[in-house]
């Protein structure tokens, strides 16, 4: 799991964010390729250079590994600022206005990163970096990971996917350094409203700060635990979870997330959860 980090769009909108007059009546679907157990990467180009990037909806910013930055006519400069769910700081120059492409589809231009994915993914060779929900901010965006898909959604096409979801609250935020973007669900609790993170870079766990484990009816005193709550009417969480010290409310990961379908309007700042897919 990493730490951190689109759209109801009219025709210009989406022109403006590089995406093709014929395009613009038809959602665009992304094939994610499965990465280990439980994640998936992405097959893209950065600037025209092609590479296979790790899907972290819980990262915050898109980033590159050094190797993959060696490719790239690209000048990294100044400071981004941001730090883990745990508060470890992190902080390293950035390189503006990146052209992310994959297949047919433009992504919102970003400001990248780098990040070493050193020791990370042990017998397996390591993705060129991580492609995180800045990359898809103005856009409205579903993941549907029974399917295997991430699609880019029109106006007409969100209007139909999301009848039938349920719609939870969402909160976006930027990060330190207005360059990230995270995606927090609300969860009311007996205690009151919480906000998770919705992390698909968490493959196989969710995390639950201390000071919220009985609010979730979990033992602030015990590390490994599991989660079972109804977030909303229908939607429940069934997760390995760790009860630890964070600087957030908690994370949602995997094992809830690949559960369900996910419809994010990340202009809006709209979330709708439904049943997955037969696919």
């Amino acid at each position: 799991m990493f730490a951190k980090l689109a759209s109801l769009v009219v025709s210009l909108g989406l022109l403006a964010s590089g995406v093709p007059a014929h395009q613009a009546d038809a959602p665009q679907v992304i094939k994610l390729e499965r990465f280990r157990k439980a994640l998936w990467t992405v097959h893209l180009t950065v600037n025209g250079v092609p590479g296979d990037f790790l899907l972290d909806t819980g990262g915050g910013n898109t980033f590159v590994t050094d190797s993959f930055s060696s490719r790239l006519t690209c000048t990294f400069w100044g400071r981004t600022t941001g730090y883990n769910m745990f508060g470890k700081r992190g902080d390293g120059p950035h390189c503006d206005g990146v052209r992310i492409v994959v297949g047919d589809a433009s992504l919102t231009p970003v400001d990248i990163g780098k990040i070493d994915f050193t020791g990370q993914f042990p017998g397996d060779e390591a993705p060129d970096g991580l492609l995180s929900l800045d990359a898809f901010d103005g856009k409205a965006i579903t993941l549907d990971q029974t399917a295997a898909t991430l699609t880019l959604e029109t106006p007409a096409s969100l209007a139909r996917r999301i009848e039938g979801m349920r719609e939870l609250p969402l909160r976006l935020v930027h990060g330190p350094s207005a360059r990230g973007l995270d995606a927090f669900v609300g969860v009311t609790t007996p205690r009151g409203l919480t906000w998770l993170t919705l992390d698909s870079g968490a493959g196989g766990v969710s995390l639950i700060a201390r000071e919220y484990a009985e609010a979730f009816g979990l033992d602030p005193k015990i590390k490994e635990q599991r989660l079972r709550f109804e977030i909303a009417p229908g939607i429940r969480v069934d997760s390995p979870v760790i009860v630890t010290d964070m600087i957030m409310d908690g994370n949602l990961g995997q094992p809830f997330m690949s559960q369900y379908v996910l419809t994010f309007d990340l202009r809006n700042g709209r979330l709708w959860i439904g049943e997955r897919s037969s696919t």
